[in-house]
């Protein structure tokens, strides 16, 4: 029985319909697979770089004790002038000269001080609200690094590198 042409052409439309469906998706889950490993493996190099604050926390079961307290010197910034004080009290207030905080006298202080206390490395800034962060900065760095002619005389030129900052006492404003 011989096909009518329609209904070859009919079978040979089917045919090539069928080879034209079918789908290999095995490559494209192929290159998906690379492609989450790639963007974990870089996410995770990202996450590395964002990490620019190294802490060092004490591990629980670690007790320390100090054979001498800390000296736990304090700077704290009020709109009108400086106060530094240390564990046993108030060492000395800085008012403001007319072009802001008084931080030569504040680099010679610090350098007082960390001539009686050699091994001391920490300074804790408390800030009132609304002082603006470039005095903070300068205050940091006055704190942080020792003046030249102090480095001249021997000094190293970082006195307090660790710096804690906070707010403030309500109650403690001059």
């Amino acid at each position: 029985m011989k096909m009518s042409r329609q209904s070859r052409r009919l079978e040979r439309h089917q045919r090539m319909r069928a080879r034209a469906v079918s789908l290999n998706i095995v490559s494209m889950i192929d290159v998906f697979a690379v492609l989450v490993f790639f963007l974990l493996v870089s996410s995770s190099i990202t996450a590395a770089k964002l990490n620019v604050i190294n802490l060092n926390l004490p591990s629980p079961d670690q007790q320390t004790t100090p054979d001498k307290p800390p000296l736990q010197l304090t700077i704290t910034l009020h709109k009108n002038g400086l106060d530094v004080s240390d564990r046993n009290g108030g060492l000395r207030r800085l008012d403001n000269t007319p072009e802001g905080y008084n931080l030569q006298a504040l680099s010679d202080l610090l350098v007082e001080v960390k001539k009686t206390a050699p091994s001391e490395d920490t300074v804790t800034l408390l800030l009132e609200p609304d002082i603006p962060y470039d005095d903070l900065i300068k205050i940091m760095d006055a704190a942080r690094f020792a003046p030249a002619e102090a480095r001249a005389a021997g000094m190293p030129a970082e006195m307090f590198p660790n710096v804690s900052l906070g707010d403030a006492p309500k109650g403690d404003q001059p």
